[in-house]
């Protein structure tokens, strides 16, 4: 994932002290959503948390929604980058698929666990603009396809269509139960746990490989892959890793 999709709601950027300013905006922008403190916070606190001027945030942002809008974008490329950086690293990459599941499961509650003010911030503000969630929905497949080409090369699934619906399928359903953790603490699977990771582990790992009713693996062969998809074609076998 590189830059940002919405990044020409962002002024131009001509100069490096220029866009040395820009920076301290984002990085405050950052800072407040992940305190869940940026819906009362005013241009003038942004100013003040970048240590800028307000007439310095508007030669760079039109308003208080398109410096969001980046912040958001800034954020959720950065997430995408390192978890491309993470899947495709030669620990990861040489582990064995059980040792890899559990791997990739620890990767995503950490990260959860650091951006959760951002998740939370997010949700808030989704639930009165669905189109505040589009960059999460679209970010969140791009930082999954590097994991699902790893577990699909250590399972000798590269070419199965079946695999990536179901790795797409567990991972919406680990990420689902992360974010509403992100909102709520959570009497079960709290975000803090470490029963978390077990049951997240155990999810993913029978997403991939129980049996599951033919109705669903029919839409999963017929679903249509995203723009940067793994180009997988339909396999008629599959195999299932023995389990360590």
């Amino acid at each position: 994932m590189k830059g940002s999709e919405r990044s020409d709601l962002a002024l131009p950027v001509k100069q490096a002290r220029s866009r040395l300013t820009r920076d301290r905006f984002l990085a405050a922008g950052r800072n407040l959503l992940n305190r869940g403190a940026f819906e009362d916070t005013s241009i003038s606190d942004i100013a003040d948390v970048a240590g800028c001027s307000v007439g310095a945030f508007y030669q760079r942002f039109p308003d208080k929604e398109a410096f969001f809008s980046v912040v958001v974008d800034t954020v959720l490329a950065g997430i995408a980058a390192d978890a491309e950086r993470f899947a495709t690293a030669k620990p990861f990459s040489d582990a064995s698929v059980e040792r890899a599941l559990v791997v990739c499961i620890t990767y995503w509650v950490r990260t959860f666990r650091r951006h959760q003010g951002f998740f939370r911030a997010l949700i808030k503000k989704a639930l009165h603009s669905d189109a505040t969630w589009q960059p999460v929905r679209k970010a969140g497949v791009v930082s999954v396809e590097p994991f699902i080409t790893a577990l699909a090369s250590k399972c000798v699934q590269s070419d199965s269509d079946s695999f990536y619906y179901r790795a797409l399928a567990g991972f919406q359903i680990v990420f689902g139960v992360m974010m509403n953790a992100s909102l709520h603490r959570t009497v079960l699977l709290n975000l803090r746990s470490e029963e978390l990771t077990s049951w997240a582990t155990e999810t993913l790992r029978h997403c991939l490989f129980d049996e599951l009713p033919p109705a669903l693996l029919a839409y999963g062969s017929q679903t249509r892959k995203p723009a940067r998809s793994l180009r997988l074609r339909p396999s008629k076998n599959s195999s299932k890793p023995p389990r360590t």
